[in-house]
């Protein structure tokens, strides 16, 4: 692809995602103006809302349940324990603030994500199908206005890293990613799209560990974190008990860091024949995966157990 068509297509890209903050600036006025049902009401921004009220509970009490919204089931924290230092910034601001902060954050990282695209996808097709994840991801994420966002600019400088071979950065920055501790996936993706070797998972595994120490230190800090991991969420159900947790750990808006992975194992199948095809069929997997899980989890209990 030419460096005029890579340019064309990402400052399209770029249009469209500040064409899609300016709708969500919009909606909240909107929703701030005129009553809404609560499916929209409370929805919006319903995450950073609670992430904010997860800041009250303090460090030491992180994993404690939280207070939420009317019409929003109880979600207790599951982050590791130093997002509250990533986000904690966010509450030095008067709510009304704070949130229009956090969406110019997520515009302009996600914009440095999508002009970065290039330097790493060299199939086109991969790169439309990595702005498709982008958007799709960046819209939900702006709704609910979580911080999928920011695991995905850590998951790229530390690929970016490791193309530089800056293994100990490139792993000090995966290991801010585990903010959602599913980004972990990302060292098996590597492993599989041969970006590293068995060898240099040193420089992965080693800042983690660091990282999680004080769950080493304070047991009972890592039992509740686990605790929370599997918590039944009212209104979160699913056709067996592993439906729930499986969408905590991949939701629509991680598409944002979910399709980068993927992209990474895609770009790794051009010396395969039959790579349109494998590359097809992964996207489809995807694809039906998220039809089942959105309707076993979310849309048949809204409708049959409505909270």
């Amino acid at each position: 692809m030419s460096d005029e068509t890579h340019y064309t297509i990402q400052r399209k890209m770029v249009i469209l995602l500040a064409l899609i903050t300016i709708f969500l600036f919009i909606t909240r006025i909107l929703f701030n103006i005129f009553e809404f049902p609560l499916l929209l009401d409370g929805s919006r921004d319903v995450d950073f809302k609670i992430l904010l009220e997860g800041l009250k509970n303090g460090l030491v009490h992180f994993y404690d349940p939280v207070p939420v919204p009317p019409g929003v089931p109880d979600w207790p924290p599951y982050y590791l324990y130093f997002w509250y230092f990533l986000f904690y910034p966010m509450s030095l601001f008067p709510f009304e603030v704070g949130v229009y902060i956090w969406d110019v954050l997520r515009l302009i990282t996600s914009s440095y994500i999508v002009l970065k695209g290039f330097k790493i996808i060299k199939n086109r097709t991969n790169l439309k199908w990595f702005y498709f994840t982008m958007g799709v991801g960046f819209f939900i994420d702006g709704w609910y206005n979580n911080c999928n966002f920011l695991i995905v600019f850590f998951l790229l400088l530390s690929y970016t890293s490791l193309e530089k071979d800056k293994m100990w950065v490139s792993g000090i920055f995966f290991a801010f990613s585990t903010i959602k501790i599913n980004s972990i996936l990302f060292i098996p993706v590597l492993l599989l799209a041969k970006k590293i070797k068995v060898k240099d998972l040193i420089y992965y595994v080693l800042p983690i560990i660091l990282l999680c120490l004080p769950y080493i230190i304070f047991p009972d800090y890592l039992l509740q974190m686990l605790d929370n991991w599997t918590d039944t969420t009212p209104g979160i159900q699913g056709l067996t008990f592993l439906d729930p947790i499986i969408w905590k750990a991949v939701q629509p808006s991680h598409l944002m860091f979910l399709g980068f992975m993927a992209i990474i194992i895609f770009e790794s199948l051009e010396k395969y024949k039959k790579r349109d095809q494998i590359r097809n069929a992964l996207v489809l997997i995807l694809i039906a995966f998220y039809i089942y899980i959105s309707i076993v989890v979310i849309i048949l209990p809204s409708i049959f157990s409505p909270i």
